[in-house]
């Protein structure tokens, strides 16, 4: 059973079957926006029809040569307004950046309106190639930032510095921390690896059965609390500068911390797993930070919005461990859980975060 749910985990880390990407507006004057949109390379890639060859195999010289192509396409399907009329919108050649075990095409945005008093986005891009796909899009009009996440039913939003409403932000960075959870997978599988052998005690040299359901609740709650001290200390001290980090040794740090944990159920060596997950949760915490600054959440609610952030963060975490604990906790009675099931989905868990380093490296 867990050999199913670590390759339902695995399968759109494969397949890149989430499609997600990211807005960034802010204004430089009265009549100037400055951004990014980011988008996976597959996405733009197949719904710009980049890989003009067909062999399934989107590069990088493609993207440059064919960048008339995604222009034309982010042209038609990203429509910005000023107060009065529509913006004219110059797209830059992209850069790529990693953002959460994903490489993302980063294209440059310069936006000039008549009058930005107000702003309006309409977009209506990768939709009918993705029908999941979701823009997380963050406006900030003189130092009032304005979150949103549009998608197939939510295509257009409309925002000014008047009609931002604390409460209506707080929630939606609270679902932007959620969605976070979900769609960092690395987070994720680090999150079930930990969890794997909560139900085991280690006796000469094998793993046997926790036939104590109050510790194994013992031993989640702390695991989970230590993780999540950990990345909520370094989301914090990030998102507000007080500490930075090289974002790619952040996510090769994950990485490799995914690997360990996978293969400490397997050939254990690391038995106080509270210190690991612990040193662990800072690094992810940092993994976190580089993720909410691509939303460009800052200016005076900043504090708020971290708040938010994290919050969402720890909510998708629970809900994670509520659907796996009570499994876990049923499945320790199998003899092959300790014996098969449990190392199978570690080694999964294992490879593809090994295959992760690699990519990182």
């Amino acid at each position: 059973m867990v050999f199913f749910i670590i390759a339902s985990f695995s399968f759109p880390t494969l397949s890149h079957e989430l499609s997600n990407g990211y807005l960034t507006l802010k204004n430089d004057s009265g009549e100037t926006l400055s951004g990014e949109l980011l988008l996976k390379p597959k996405d733009i890639g197949q719904a710009a029809r980049l890989d003009t060859n067909n062999d399934g195999n989107l590069t990088w010289g493609e993207v440059r040569k064919n960048h008339n192509l995604a222009n034309s396409y982010i042209q038609n399907h990203l429509i910005i307004r000023g107060s009065e009329t529509r913006c004219t919108v110059s797209v830059a050649p992209p850069s790529i950046r990693d953002i959460s075990a994903e490489s993302l095409l980063v294209y440059p945005l310069s936006v000039n309106c008549a009058l930005l008093n107000e702003v309006s986005v309409r977009y209506t891009g990768l939709v009918s190639d993705f029908p999941t796909h979701k823009l997380l899009t963050s406006i900030t009009l003189n130092e009032q930032t304005s979150v949103h996440v549009l998608d197939s039913e939510l295509t257009f939003i409309s925002v000014s510095p008047k009609n931002i409403h604390w409460g209506s932000q707080f929630c939606e960075m609270v679902y932007q921390g959620i969605w976070h959870i979900f769609i960092g997978l690395d987070h994720i599988l680090f999150l079930v690896a930990t969890l794997l052998t909560v139900n085991l005690l280690r006796k000469s040299k094998r793993w046997v059965k926790e036939r104590s359901v109050k510790r194994i609740v013992k031993s989640t709650v702390i695991l989970v609390s230590t993780f999540t001290l950990a990345h909520s200390i370094t989301l914090t001290l990030a998102a507000l500068d007080f500490i930075t980090l090289n974002s790619r040794i952040v996510e090769l740090g994950i990485a490799i911390s995914v690997v360990i944990t996978a293969l400490n159920n397997v050939y254990p060596v690391i038995m106080r797993l509270g210190f690991v997950t612990f040193g662990f949760g800072l690094l992810h915490g940092m993994g976190f930070a580089s993720v909410f600054g691509d939303l460009n959440a800052q200016s005076g609610s900043l504090v708020m919005n971290v708040l938010a952030f994290n919050l969402g963060v720890e909510i998708g975490q629970l809900a994670i461990v509520a659907l796996l604990l009570p499994l876990l906790i049923l499945l320790r009675n199998l003899r092959l859980y300790s014996k098969a099931i449990m190392p199978i989905a570690s080694s999964i868990i294992a490879v593809i975060a090994i295959n992760w380093t690699l990519q990182r490296w």
